[in-house]
């Protein structure tokens, strides 16, 4: 189809020139230019895709990630008792250190209040096959102010912590180091269970 035109095109161009005074002179620039202006070029409908490649998204290579609910358990407002606040995270291989990290965020509701004291954090939390789960707190956590406090603390963890079937008890350290009492007042020289009727 492109020949064609192309001699269509010389044709007319020399019968103008024959008109026009003869063309004893054809000046090949002009055919040129006119070869150039119908020409298609033979990477069009590479570069065509090539576009569409560019403007084309990049797909996600990440799926969303699955969402699991979990009980957390915190203070209530006296200060006397458990109470359970479920909240959705999302579903990693580690789900006990991702829940011991939202423990430690504190309550969203305003009638509960946070077990740990000020600045806590975890350091580490490792759970055996056996079922042991040890928790490692960096050295805030002995600032509990009365022993009440620290035994809800200790047994909020155990509590949060207690819900996976992987795990049957939880045992503490401290900045790595194993510690028998919690600021003097909670006894932990053995790993603590689950106690629910300590909450709603």
């Amino acid at each position: 189809m492109t020949k064609k035109l192309i001699v269509s095109l010389a044709a007319v161009l020399l019968v103008i020139c024959l008109l026009s005074g003869g063309c004893s002179k054809v000046d090949e620039s002009k055919i040129k230019a006119w070869k150039d202006l119908i020409k298609i070029p033979a990477s069009t409908e590479k570069s065509a895709q090539s576009d569409k490649d560019i403007l084309t998204p990049e797909k996600q290579s990440a799926e969303p990630t699955e969402k699991v609910s979990v009980k957390l358990y915190f203070e209530d407002a006296q200060q006397s008792k458990l109470v359970v606040e479920e909240r959705s995270i999302g579903k990693v291989e580690g789900i006990a250190r991702q829940t011991m990290q939202e423990l430690i965020k504190g309550p969203s509701q305003t009638e509960m209040r946070s077990i740990f004291p000020s600045g806590t954090k975890l350091l580490d939390i490792n759970v055996k096959p056996e079922g042991l789960c040890i928790v490692d707190l960096s050295g805030e956590a002995k600032k509990v102010s009365n022993k009440e406090q620290g035994k809800l603390m200790v047994q909020a963890i155990a509590n949060t912590l207690g819900q996976f079937p992987s795990i049957r008890e939880v045992s503490f350290l401290v900045n790595g180091e194993k510690v028998n009492n919690l600021g003097g007042m909670v006894d932990l020289t053995k790993p603590v269970q689950a106690e629910y009727n300590m909450s709603k």
